[in-house]
């Protein structure tokens, strides 16, 4: 399906109930976008400058992202702020562990950190995951220290139509797309299928060693703590966490808690 296939409810295409969604949630002191360098909040904040409604975009700096990323945002998108919410990043690993698809801490460090209490403007779509498709494109996120608004433009829109978007407006995207990465942000993030942890693991030797050290000294403070994990050594442990073998992982999650 094509972004300008018109919707016979709305009379609308893809693109203008964007926009038109964009215009009516406009907040009077202007939306905070939530910018992390990949494809789909580069289609959201062009979306935002078509609309004509007021943002300022922020990138929660993570110390879990390829320079790929870094470099493309402070050469195309140089206006974009840096906030720094995830200092020590590693070091919490000691307390929390590696982070997993149940227990992902991680992303509330990174992804979902900054704008509260404002509208927020994210690039989330109902294709990349089971639980974006229970989201709604206005949503009060139920997060405990979280008073922000959540507006989706591009909730309802598939991969393809975001490529199609780039294309037709010539938007510029980070490098790492063309070496094959169909998803690109936090390296070795636990969601990642087996296929993009191997691709990463490859990439990025630096940050998946800096992931293996934390592993291991995650691994032995749970021994210090009387509480060991449920693995004869630190490398067994590794190969669990990168694995990413669902019946396996669900396995041992339910030993895994701290």
């Amino acid at each position: 399906m094509s972004i300008f296939q018109v919707d016979m409810l709305t009379g609308l295409n893809k693109v203008e109930t964007a926009i038109a969604l964009l215009k009516a949630c406009e907040p009077p002191d202007g939306y905070y976008g939530a910018f992390s360098g990949g494809k789909d909040s580069c289609v959201i904040k062009h979306l935002t400058q078509q609309a004509g409604v007021k943002a300022d975009w922020h990138y929660c700096v993570s110390p879990i992202d390829p320079k790929e990323i870094h470099d493309f945002i402070k050469q195309y998108h140089p206006d974009v702020q840096w906030d720094y919410h995830a200092r020590g990043f590693f070091k919490k690993v000691l307390t929390n562990g590696l982070p997993t698809r149940r227990r992902r801490w991680c992303c509330r460090l990174i992804k979902e950190a900054g704008g509260n209490a404002r509208v927020k403007i994210l690039g989330m779509r109902h294709a990349e995951s089971t639980t974006r498709k229970l989201y709604k494109c206005f949503e009060t996120p139920k997060h405990k220290d979280s008073a922000s608004v959540w507006v989706m433009p591009i909730l309802h829109w598939s991969g393809g139509e975001v490529w199609e978007y780039i294309g037709i407006h010539n938007i510029k995207v980070c490098s790492l797309y063309a070496e094959g990465f169909e998803r690109i942000g936090c390296v070795l993030c636990p969601f990642l299928s087996r296929k993009l942890t191997a691709m990463q693991l490859i990439r990025f030797p630096k940050l998946a060693k800096a992931w293996y050290l934390a592993a291991v000294r995650y691994f032995y403070k749970r021994i210090e703590r009387g509480t060991p994990l449920p693995f004869s050594n630190p490398d067994e442990y590794w190969l669990w966490w990168i694995s990413r073998d669902a019946k396996r992982r669900d396995k041992r999650q339910g030993e895994m808690i701290a």
